[in-house]
């Protein structure tokens, strides 16, 4: 398969299901419900009472003239999102909901709705709702939506759409320009957790808890892969092993809870990572601690200190609300733009000037993408190296798959191939149509 055809699969394609087999689920209303159900409008904003004061000339001589009048209130920009999980679930929906939050606290003349758990089958009748209640803006959180985002943004010319996830021009590559896509992107994270664990592990074995085998997950856990590798070989000499549990699923704290166990007791892994959307697997990582085995695990889109006191390593935090507000701004005064934003480290920065070790910000919030605090137990080496590449990733003076985020070899897949060989770096198609796995991953790749 080429890169083009890869990069336009859509995740139902590249799991191979179809929209027969597609699971049905139920749409909830994520605020108290309309009469379609989706999209519970408030009314509109009063009119404002303002008091106007005009000096003319009567007979020679001026007069005040004093007038109450109404001026009608600014039209509130009206929003609509679109949620594939259940805000409550700490994780991927959690955090687009308090970037929601976030951007509607700063833009003010607004009034945002969601849909939670809205199955990529059904997501065409989260937006007919939507466009019905008078949205003029939607958001569209998940791969799966991208198609219907594309064909309900050619129809309805009037309403302007963001994908997130996927890609502007749409699968089919006919995206009209009232549609854009965005995503907040975690590979360089990914890479400073995984020195984290190649700093702690006292096993050689990290596992890793997967949602779909889609790039942007694959991309994740090769990063993951290479940091740990990275620190564990500085180390110890020897190459790190690390073994993925695929889940199948965004949301399945019961399949989780048994992956994570599964990683721990059958495969001897003393980290694990995650993409899936609870606090689950560190949750797992603490009940082990409480058992006298220290497991670590990290945060996942949220910090989820609270879940591991002990056993949380640090973690990959998003904050959605920068992008949203953007999108806001360009609806509200006609700006509109079709764009494709990816952010990284140091992006949405009043600077991206890398800062010394010593002042680094890793660990603190800032920008759209950022570390969770770092625990105490990395030693201090490896929190000074996390905080270097850190800084250095925000003018993209380092980057994960590179030769130097491998030691200075080539990055090679499963089967021993170069993917990435000297002087080289990942662009954004191979990141964005990754379906391979670094040497270190001892896992195949799901075909």
């Amino acid at each position: 398969m080429n890169k083009e055809s890869r990069r336009k699969l859509t995740r139902r394609e590249f799991l191979g299901v179809t929209k027969a087999a597609a699971v049905g689920g139920v749409i909830a209303a994520g605020v108290v419900g309309a009469a379609a159900g989706y999209f519970a409008g408030t009314g509109a904003a009063p009119a404002k009472t303002v008091t106007r004061t005009t000096t003319v000339t009567q007979a020679g001589a001026p007069t005040t003239i004093t007038k109450t009048v109404e001026v009608p209130a600014a039209e509130k920009l009206k929003v609509g999102y679109v949620y594939v999980g259940p805000v409550g679930d700490f994780g991927w929906t959690y955090a687009h909901d308090q970037g929601r939050q976030w951007a509607d606290q700063r833009f003010k003349n607004v009034e945002s709705k969601y849909v939670e758990s809205v199955p990529e089958a059904e997501v065409g009748g989260a937006l007919e709702s939507l466009i019905a209640e008078g949205a003029k803006l939607i958001f569209t959180t998940s791969f799966g939506y991208m198609d219907a985002t594309a064909e309900f943004a050619e129809k309805n010319p009037d309403v302007y759409f963001v994908h997130i996830s996927g890609y502007r021009s749409g699968a089919a590559g006919n995206a009209p320009e009232n549609m854009s896509a965005a995503f907040a992107e975690f590979y360089q994270l990914y890479y400073l957790n995984g020195l984290a664990a190649g700093a702690v592990t006292e096993t050689g074995v990290v596992g890793y808890v997967a949602a779909h085998p889609i790039p942007e997950v694959v991309r994740h856990i090769n990063a993951f892969a290479l940091g740990a590798n990275y620190a564990y070989k500085k180390r110890t000499g020897k190459n790190i092993k690390c073994y993925v549990d695929w889940l199948f699923s965004w949301f399945d704290p019961g399949k989780t809870r048994t992956a994570a166990q599964a990683l721990v007791e059958e495969k001897n892994a003393d980290v694990l990572a995650f993409t899936e959307d609870s606090p689950t697997t560190l949750q797992v990582a603490q009940e082990y601690w409480e058992k006298g085995k220290r497991v670590w695990s990290l945060s996942h889109y949220s910090d989820m200190t609270q879940y591991g006191p002990d056993a949380h390593l640090t973690g990959q935090i998003v904050n959605w609300g920068p992008i949203y507000l953007d999108f806001y701004k360009m609806v509200a005064t006609g700006t509109w733009q079709s764009v494709d934003i990816w952010t990284r480290i140091g992006d949405y920065l009043p600077w991206r000037w890398r800062l010394p070790v010593e002042k680094s910000t890793a660990g603190k919030p800032e920008g759209t993408v950022y570390l969770a605090p770092l625990n105490p137990a990395i030693p201090s080496e490896w929190q000074e190296e996390i905080k270097r590449r850190y800084e250095e990733m925000k003018e993209l003076l380092f980057e994960p798959f590179s030769p130097e985020g491998n030691l200075g070899e080539p990055i090679r897949d499963q089967d021993g191939e170069v993917r990435i060989g000297p002087g080289e770096r990942a662009d954004h198609d191979m990141l964005w149509s990754m379906d391979w796995h670094v040497e270190y991953v001892e896992t195949p790749l799901p075909r």
